[in-house]
């Protein structure tokens, strides 16, 4: 229920006991991965949290170096643990609590102090209008705080009621997908309330669909993979999805609309503008390899990354990619993995199952074999990538030869 990259600490356990890359062989063994995915998802999804730190300033002080660890370490932890209520207050699994006060106390202010400011304009100007124009900005602001504080606290709500429902239909590949979906908000242009509408009337219908085929999907699958079982399996997941998915979808419904009120009134907002300039403008930078090396910074390259990071390779150190137009192949240190246009995955391939790659030229046809150590289960013993002209095809057999070697 846990996937890849979701969490990794160390060699991917940690103090809350979740072994990522594992399956779950027991149905209690599921039920505690659902929870432990669960809990994990309401631990690291803050929005908008603050951090404060004191600083320490240390005059004619003599100490070793594990005096002044412990002491440094002690404060520190000490600050931290201050932060606690603050990060918990943040957690989006609660609604952002902290954030929905601080744009309620917002609100406030502006509602006190611009009649105040205008007030003694008025005074200065001899014109009682500044009055009114401030009582008007005053109570405007209130507005928008409180209607924008309370759609967004209530957007992360039923999001996160969304996400855990999504693990609740034991239907990985679905939950992933969910994933790979941009939320309404990141995206790069503005949305509004018929944005959002729309978006989430898209969802709602998409949410119906993937619970009626699944009906009919998830049998046939678990009985080509597993025969009678499977057949069993499959339509216990189908008939899952069936009342689930379609909820999920209401509540992605109910999210998007909720996204796209918060984000109307923050655009009848005239600092918003200004406050949109201040977000990230380019995906963050790609560090290569074990060591994560830092290399001039390319924009093809970052966002390789960032994708792979929502990927199934999410918490494995980024190595390269090619562009193939239609596809992209990530390489990370241990695997590849070729992605769809609209994000499907097309291949995941340890390298310890590689032995060599070669590239094939025929009548108006391009392509990569990778060679494997064993044989599929159908008897070929290489996988072919198809590319779309030989100069890609020479460069992904290059630069699978390169991490290869």
């Amino acid at each position: 229920a846990v996937r890849k990259g979701d969490l990794l600490v160390g060699e991917g356990s940690g103090v809350i006991g979740v072994k990522l890359g594992s399956k779950n062989r027991t149905a209690l063994a599921v039920v505690r991965g659902m929870m432990k995915s669960i809990l994990v998802d309401a631990l690291l999804r803050c929005d908008g949290a603050s951090l404060n730190f004191e600083g320490v300033a240390l005059w004619n002080h003599l100490s070793n170096k594990e005096q002044l660890t412990t002491y440094l370490g002690a404060h520190y932890l000490a600050s931290l643990i201050s932060n606690v209520p603050a990060l918990l207050g943040s957690l989006a699994a609660f609604g952002n609590p902290v954030g929905l006060i601080r744009d309620l106390g917002d609100g406030m202010s502006d509602f006190v102090n611009e009649p105040m400011k205008g007030f003694k304009k008025s005074i200065q100007e001899m014109d009682p209008s500044f009055v009114m124009s401030g009582v008007a900005r005053g109570t405007g602001s209130l507005a928008r705080h409180t209607l924008g504080g309370v759609a967004d606290s209530a957007a992360m709500l039923t999001e996160t009621a969304a996400k855990n429902m999504a693990v609740l239909t034991l239907d990985r590949k679905y939950a992933q997908r969910r994933d790979r979906v941009m939320r309404l908000k990141n995206n790069r242009t503005r949305a509004d309330f018929v944005g959002g509408f729309e978006s989430g009337l898209l969802k709602l219908v998409h949410g119906i669909l993937e619970g009626v085929t699944g009906v009919v999907s998830k049998p046939i699958r678990g009985a080509e993979r597993n025969g009678v079982e499977g057949f069993a399996k499959g339509v216990g997941k189908g008939l899952l999805g069936l009342l689930v998915k379609p909820v999920i979808g209401a509540t992605d419904a109910i999210t998007d609309t909720l996204i796209g009120v918060k984000e109307s009134v923050d655009g009848m907002n005239p600092q918003h503008d200004i406050e949109t300039l201040q977000t990230q403008v380019r995906p963050r930078r790609a560090l290569y390899g074990v060591d994560r090396a830092i290399r001039n910074y390319r924009l093809d390259d970052a966002t390789a990354a960032t994708i792979q990071a929502r990927s199934r390779l999410g918490g494995e150190e980024y190595l390269s990619h090619v562009d193939m137009t239609q596809n992209v192949a990530l390489m990370s240190v241990r695997k590849l993995l070729i992605l769809s246009g609209n994000g499907e995955e097309v291949l995941l391939l340890p390298y310890k199952m590689i032995t060599k790659v070669e590239t094939h030229e025929g009548a108006d046809r391009y392509s990569v074999k990778i060679y494997l150590k064993e044989p599929k289960p159908d008897g070929t013993d290489y996988e072919e990538v198809m590319c779309p002209n030989l100069k890609i095809a020479d460069l992904l057999q290059k630069e699978l030869s390169n991490v290869l070697s």
